[in-house]
């Protein structure tokens, strides 16, 4: 018998186990292969038996609080892009209430792995995140723990996400008392844990997250070594030069971009950013994305973003074209260039930390649109 095994047989006795009968593992398997996920598919099933352990331990528990399954990410066609990359349970309605189940593989882990997605994203925030210890190997599971959104939030306040984009908690974070977790859900008010509001912006904000989380980024990082990783060459950027006054002689598109600088005299460009550019067609129209990028001096890996959008020269201003940035929990700019607009550019600054990524979008007139999303290692 494993290690872990033993170790979860020690704590047996201070748990409710809940023994998974064969027609359980079957429906854990069914939602997996529905799924058909490309990566992490024991990871998804670990995802289904906390689902199904969690329905059962509820139904012998607290029969009177119904279980909505409607909106639920294992079961929810939109979030199936997504769900290999987001390892654990989301919008599941209690009551009320909603829900977001973490799956371990063992019932004595000491630290908890939470995607940040789960927490920080309004959309998938909960009001519970419940900790369903899974041994597949004995059929078993158990609900080892709990917490409010609002003490989860104050936990990881201060806590820096890990590269994988979790954050690690201790499991003395959570309660251990699932009696208290039942009198919640029977006695309080869902308006008692108050959730971050969702944005009018959702639909936009899904899809951009299913492309943060999916998508390659390019590495503006390398860009300050003169460099370019295999996404960039295969996206067409192309770096340009620092302005000099040495310089006599400038491609185009520096020249183009050196011109645009000069009114943006809000933003301060530091002489060793790194300068890149692309040229794209969206239905009939000629553009061009400037991305600007370098690092936050005596900051702990922080960076900067400035992109800037208008047309190729020689063509006319593309109106009515957008501009969206988002990261990954919400939308955080959205501009569009009018017809009163006071410049023929599109342009935003953003700020982010060595972890985080930024993904940029630029959507025609006509709704056509294509996205870059950017991220920042040096080497």
């Amino acid at each position: 018998m494993s290690n872990s095994i033993n170790d979860s047989l020690m704590v047996f006795k201070e748990l409710e186990i809940i023994h998974l009968e064969s027609e359980q593992i079957e429906a854990a398997w069914k939602i997996t292969d529905n799924l058909k996920v490309n990566k992490g598919k024991l990871q998804t099933y670990f995802q289904a038996l906390g689902l199904v352990a969690f329905e059962e331990w509820l139904r012998k528990r607290e029969p009177n609080l119904s279980v909505d399954l409607t909106q639920v990410s294992l079961l929810n066609s939109q979030y199936s892009q997504i769900i290999q990359e987001i390892n654990a349970v989301f919008n599941l309605q209690v009551g009320e209430f909603k829900i977001c189940l973490i799956s371990t593989s063992s019932f004595s882990d000491d630290f908890i792995d939470i995607p940040k997605e789960v927490i920080d994203v309004p959309e998938f925030a909960a009001h519970f995140y419940i900790v369903i210890g899974v041994e597949d190997e004995l059929e078993v599971a158990a609900i080892r723990g709990f917490s409010r959104y609002d003490e989860l939030k104050n936990v990881t306040r201060n806590k820096s996400v890990l590269s994988d984009g979790n954050y690690e908690l201790s499991f003395a974070d959570f309660n251990q008392q699932t009696d208290d977790l039942l009198l919640y859900l029977q006695c309080l008010s869902p308006l008692d844990i108050q959730l971050p509001a969702i944005s009018n912006k959702h639909s936009d904000y899904l899809q951009d997250l299913i492309k943060i989380l999916t998508q390659k980024a390019v590495n503006t990082g390398l860009w300050l070594q003169n460099q370019v990783d295999e996404v960039a060459e295969e996206l067409s950027w192309k770096l340009l030069p620092a302005t000099s006054p040495l310089r006599r002689y400038q491609a185009t598109a520096g020249e183009d971009l050196d011109n645009i600088l000069t009114v943006i005299d809000e933003v301060e460009i530091p002489a060793v950013a790194a300068r890149s550019y692309r040229d794209i067609t969206l239905a009939e129209t000629k553009l061009r994305l400037y991305v600007l990028t370098w690092r936050l001096p005596e900051t702990d890996g922080d960076w900067s973003l400035l992109v800037i959008l208008g047309a190729i020269p020689g063509n006319n201003p593309p109106l009515g074209v957008k501009l969206r940035i988002s990261d990954s929990t919400e939308v955080l700019i959205e501009e569009i260039l009018e017809a009163d607009s006071n410049s023929d550019n599109l342009y935003t600054q953003i700020v982010g930390a060595k972890q985080e990524k930024f993904l940029v979008t630029v959507t025609s007139a006509d709704g056509t649109e294509i996205s870059n999303l950017f991220e920042f290692h040096p080497m």
